[in-house]
C-alpha cells in the first residue's frame, strides 16, 4: 500500500515494464528501473501502480506492459518497510525485497528519511502498519 501525501504533479514518473518486476511487487514495492529487485546499495524506484496481491496489477497495466514507479523527493506513507523501532530521522535504504529498511552500512544508498516510528491504522476493518517518511531524490 502506498499513500501519497505530496503533490503527485511535482514527482517524477517512470514507466517499468511488467515483464522484469520482481514476483513479490505489490503497490508501495521498490524496484530497480529496470524492474528487478533493488539492492541497498542502490537506487529504488517505488511502485504506484494498484495491485490487487503479489504481482497482480490493475487494468491500467493490462493495457500498457508497464507499472509506474515514483522517483524524486516526496513524501508518502508505506506498509512496505521491514518491521523494526525507527526514530525521526533514520536514514532509510531499500531491500532486496523492495522493502524500505533501516540504514547500516556506509555504502548502502540512502534513498530517504523515516519521519517517525511506524504507526497502525485502520481502513474497512483491516488493521496496517505504516512507515511515514520523505525521500531524498
Amino acid at each position: 500500500m502506498l499513500r501519497l501525501l505530496s503533490d503527485v504533479n511535482a514527482i517524477i514518473k517512470l514507466e517499468v515494464p511488467t515483464g522484469s518486476i520482481m514476483s513479490t511487487a505489490v503497490q508501495g514495492s521498490f524496484v530497480n528501473a529496470d524492474g528487478t529487485a533493488p539492492t541497498a546499495s542502490g537506487i529504488g524506484y517505488q511502485i504506484w501502480t494498484e495491485s490487487t496481491g503479489a504481482d497482480a496489477w490493475s487494468p491500467d497495466e493490462g493495457a500498457t506492459g508497464n507499472v509506474t514507479c515514483l522517483a524524486g523527493i516526496y513524501r508518502a506513507k508505506t506498509d512496505q518497510f521491514d518491521d523494526a523501532v525507527y526514530a525521526a530521522g533514520d536514514a532509510l535504504v531499500t531491500s532486496a525485497a523492495g522493502k524500505l529498511g533501516a540504514a547500516g552500512a556506509a555504502a548502502e544508498h540512502v534513498i530517504g528519511y523515516a519521519l517517525g516510528n511506524k504507526t497502525t491504522e485502520t481502513y474497512n476493518g483491516t488493521s496496517y502498519s505504516f512507515l511515514e517518511y520523505i525521500t531524498c531524490g
